[in-house]
């Protein structure tokens, strides 16, 4: 079972320690919502691009930074689904063939 270093809620919650600012400040800082800091800090909500932009312009990283780590944190939660499991059990793997019909 795949696991990842620390979700993106618990990175930004890292992040703002390390700069003394709490998400309330940060959200003025880079002009979003506190709301949408706050769910991303708990890992109720996912870091979107604009706000991985943000982040990476005021903690001086790169947005990748911020999306891979949003995205392993979803890989990790969908390797460990199991009605997704279940469900890649009955998906057959492409072959170049499947698609052409024989005339």
């Amino acid at each position: 079972m795949p696991k990842t270093k620390q979700s993106p809620g618990t990175l930004l919650l890292d992040y703002l320690e390390k700069y003394g600012l709490n998400c309330n400040r940060l959200s003025k800082e880079i002009k979003c919502s506190q709301t949408a800091l706050r769910l991303i800090s708990l890992d109720k909500s996912r870091i979107t691009t604009s706000i991985a932009v943000r982040l990476a312009k005021y903690f001086s990283t790169k947005p990748d930074f911020w999306l891979l780590a949003q995205m392993e944190f979803d890989l990790v939660k969908a390797a460990n689904n199991k009605t997704l499991i279940k469900a890649l059990k009955g998906i057959p793997k492409a072959s170049k063939s499947a698609g052409r019909q024989k005339k």
